[in-house]
């Protein structure tokens, strides 16, 4: 998960084994050929769909820029949500102290122009003194003082995010740009921390103005929030004389959520939307083969994974665990679901980290349903059990989990598949309720964090 991660802390940690082995998906991104003419435009293109044949693109620029998800937007308080799909938006609306190079995962400036350790637990910011919320208010350390400590409050109504801000001291400003952050202990991926998604700077004054019923939406992006229907669109405007040197584009970018990936598909052809997101594999090919659309493709760092509920029956017996790990086919997956544009891994660490070993270096379960059968048998189930699997109703989850149930029946464990929207999902799980689950995660440059919410125990 969260790209910033995309499983909340609060919502998934249960106690777990994790899957047979993760399936790292690629990102898969189609688009319209619409976009734009001068080179600077071309140049923001290249930022959001990469690197793709931009002499294939018309000359013109959409004044509404329409984008179809797979999953609804649920939350766009940035300390409330930790979903890829409400991060999409807030990437529009918000922008963090720092962010990362996505291939050298180099930290970069963002509202932080400059940074600097007095020592190993003492970092300053100093921020860019042109930035300033869509409102026109300059964005100043208080801003940042005022968020960061927000965002470490214990309280689940205020804040998610406390858990991954536990290391930190205090937060001071310490001049109208400049910010001091005291850690209590060296942290060397604190700077990744920095640029999550999350974390986004807010602004104190639209806090303080009782007239303002939702102040999470200033921000200081390209653009700000307009209109919110849910299950049905999410409208965002372009700033006016926004304060960075890339501009927004589209006069308005707007969100809408089309939960089957054949519809994406279908819509994307017709031209009611210009940008659909994780297109299903399958459909690929028509895609690609279709002059009017763009098929941008990269290594992407999402992790799929089977969860396991550890602290009751079935799944607290390690030997069925060793079982199921064993049992499922996860070169089939790879192959007839993702057409091949995944690989399956044996760490739970996402592809790309600095610290990543590969299938080769670290030796895990390998398919052998033989071996799944005699496990299967040495465990407190030998005649076999029956296991519910929660799942998120989006792409790819069912049939995933359709495989996966295919699979274990031949050894004997029957999965009965029970589907939720996502927001329920995690809720169902933090209750303790699910006995095992399907979800993604993507947490990157942050390895200690991602080690440490998984195998961590007081």
């Amino acid at each position: 998960m969260g790209e910033a991660r995309e499983k909340s802390r609060n919502s998934m940690k249960l106690s777990r084994a994790l899957l047979f082995g993760i399936v790292s998906a690629a990102l898969l991104f189609v688009a319209a050929a619409l976009f734009v003419s001068c080179s600077k435009k071309k140049e923001q293109v290249r930022e959001i769909v990469g690197e793709v044949d931009l002499e294939k693109v018309s000359h013109k620029v959409k004044n509404d820029l329409v984008i179809a998800t797979a999953q609804d937007i649920n939350q766009l308080n940035p300390l409330l949500q930790n979903d890829q799909i409400n991060q999409n938006c807030l990437a529009l609306t918000h922008t963090a102290l720092l962010s990362a190079n996505h291939d050298t995962m180099e930290i970069i400036p963002m509202l932080a122009q400059s940074w600097r350790w007095f020592d190993q637990k003492h970092l300053e910011l100093s921020l860019d003194r042109r930035a300033k919320f869509s409102t026109g208010d300059p964005v100043t350390a208080d801003d940042v003082v005022f968020t960061l400590e927000r965002a470490m409050s214990h309280d689940p109504s205020i804040s998610l995010w406390s858990g991954v801000l536990s290391n930190v001291e205090k937060v001071e400003a310490t001049g109208k740009y400049t910010v001091v952050i005291t850690l209590r202990n060296v942290d060397n991926d604190f700077l990744y921390t920095l640029n999550a998604r999350g974390l986004s700077v807010q602004s104190r004054k639209a806090y303080d103005d009782p007239d303002n019923k939702e102040p999470w939406l200033i921000g200081s992006g390209r653009y700000k929030f307009k209109e919110w229907k849910r299950g049905e669109r999410v409208v965002f405007e372009r700033v006016e004389n926004y304060w960075g040197d890339e501009p927004g584009v589209a006069d308005r970018i707007i969100f809408k959520p089309m939960y089957e990936a054949s519809q994406r598909a279908i819509a994307l052809q017709n031209g009611e939307i210009d940008v659909c997101i994780d297109p299903a594999a399958a459909d690929l090919r028509f895609l690609e083969d279709d002059d009017n659309l763009v098929v941008f493709k990269r290594d992407g760092s999402r992790l799929f994974y089977m969860g396991f509920n550890v602290s009751k029956p079935p799944f607290d017996d390690v030997v069925l665990r060793r079982a199921v790990s064993c049992a499922i086919d996860r070169n089939f997956i790879v192959m007839s679901l993702f057409g091949g544009r995944a690989k399956w891994q044996t760490t739970v660490l996402n592809r790309g980290n600095w610290s990543f070993l590969d299938n080769d270096e670290i030796d895990g379960y390998k398919f052998d349903v033989e071996r799944a059968k005699k496990l299967l048998q040495e465990s407190a189930y030998p005649d076999g059990v029956t296991a519910d699997m929660y799942i998120s109703s989006s792409d790819p989850y069912r049939s995933v989990a359709q495989i996966i149930q295919d699979n274990l029946r031949k050894i004997g464990v029957d999965i009965k598949i029970k589907v939720f929207d996502d927001a329920t999902l995690k809720a169902e799980c933090a209750a303790g309720n699910a006995q095992c689950f399907l979800w993604r995660w993507n947490v990157m440059g942050r390895i200690d964090e991602c080690f440490r919410d998984i195998f961590y125990t007081d």
